[in-house]
């Protein structure tokens, strides 16, 4: 169903004021989509007030690509077990939903759990309280280390690899650059990896996300130093403390309160041509019906990239929330596409919606 738009020029009804006929435009979008928005209740509350949440649509899209828009969602590498299907069908339909819920569910849809760490969140198929663990006894070990593995330890850098990469061969290459002997690296079992695109992370958790999905980790208690050379050892990950739930937040991992990453910057408004037609709209409406009604109103077929949308994590039914007042065109389709990071192009009398070109 077409949403209705506020276009200047001609669609104000009659009998109310321009001012008044943009809220009628408002409440009769809500009404289309069944909700009154909220936007001006949730103005009055402080973020820290309430649980980070996420609103997105999923169905049947790939267990990386959510992990992927997580990641890009929340600000930390969202990581999926090496022992869990990648290519798993996700559906989930989340609607303000708390931060932590989504991945317990998004855990759960896998037959895995979830563990909230500091620096990364982990699905993996077993018990995540080892992992939290692991971590807090980590962190406290590298405290008390010496200032020089310290440094070591905290060296920040990101880490990408192909399909088919060997776990042994991109800890190896770690170690090489880091000057580290690795000690029980050919006890790790072979195995091939999905590829992996990690932001910069501290030198330990790099280690240590990668050791997990095969149960193990660093030992920093028993660091050696020879010249210029440090001695770690690979060790198994401490005993699970019984059976710990769908999901586990390490202690410094993830306070309810904590807000997830605010969207990319709004493309700053042109001002309008005189003359030229400019539209109002407040919204929150799945993407591909909000683009369908934008391009019936500018006499215009939509070509939405469905699969390279899902190919980036990101669901065509992912719903889109836009306030805009008296904008041209082209600021309209920016500020609606720009929050997904896609690109729009006009070619003909045809609208293209997809990702950006890498």
């Amino acid at each position: 169903m077409p949403l209705p738009l506020s276009e200047s020029g001609g669609l104000v009804p009659r009998g109310h004021s321009r001012r008044e006929a943009n809220w009628l435009w408002v409440v009769a979008l809500a009404l289309v989509l069944g909700r009154i928005p909220a936007a001006a209740q949730e103005s009055q509350r402080k973020p820290s007030d309430r649980p980070a949440t996420v609103t997105a649509t999923w169905r049947g899209v790939p267990a990386r690509s959510v992990c992927r828009r997580l990641t890009e969602l929340t600000g930390r590498p969202v990581i999926l077990d090496r022992r869990l299907d990648p290519d798993t069908p996700i559906t989930i339909a989340a609607e303000d939903t708390p931060l932590v819920d989504l991945l317990g569910e998004l855990a759960a849809s896998l037959g895995g759990r979830c563990a909230i760490l500091p620096a990364s969140i982990r699905i993996v198929p077993g018990h995540a309280a080892a992992l939290v663990a692991a971590d807090t006894e980590r962190t406290r070990t590298l405290a008390s280390l010496p200032p020089a593995l310290r440094r070591l330890a905290a060296r920040r850098a990101p880490w990408a690899w192909g399909d088919g990469a060997r776990p042994r061969d991109l800890l190896a290459e770690i170690a090489l650059r880091a000057s580290i002997d690795l000690a029980g690296l050919d006890d790790l079992p072979h195995d091939h990896l999905a590829a992996a695109d990690l932001p910069a992370l501290p030198l330990a958790e790099r280690l240590d996300l990668l050791l997990a999905q095969f149960d193990r980790r660093i030992d920093w208690r028993g660091a050696q130093t020879d010249a210029d050379r440090v001695g770690l050892t690979i060790v198994p990950l401490p005993s699970p403390p019984g059976d710990d739930g769908a999901l586990v937040v390490a202690p410094a991992g993830l306070p309810l309160n904590t807000a997830v990453k605010p969207p990319r910057p709004a493309v700053a408004p042109r001002p309008p041509a005189p003359g030229m037609a400019t539209w109002t709209l407040e919204v929150a409406a799945p993407l591909d019906q909000l683009l369908a009604t934008v391009a019936i109103r500018l006499d215009l077929e939509l070509a939405l990239d469905r699969e390279g949308l899902r190919a980036k994590g990101i669901a065509p039914a992912e719903i889109v929330r836009l306030s805009v007042k008296e904008v041209d065109r082209a600021t309209l389709l920016d500020r609606i596409v720009e929050p997904l990071n896609l690109e729009w192009t006009i070619d003909g009398h045809t609208l293209r919606v997809g990702p950006k070109g890498d």
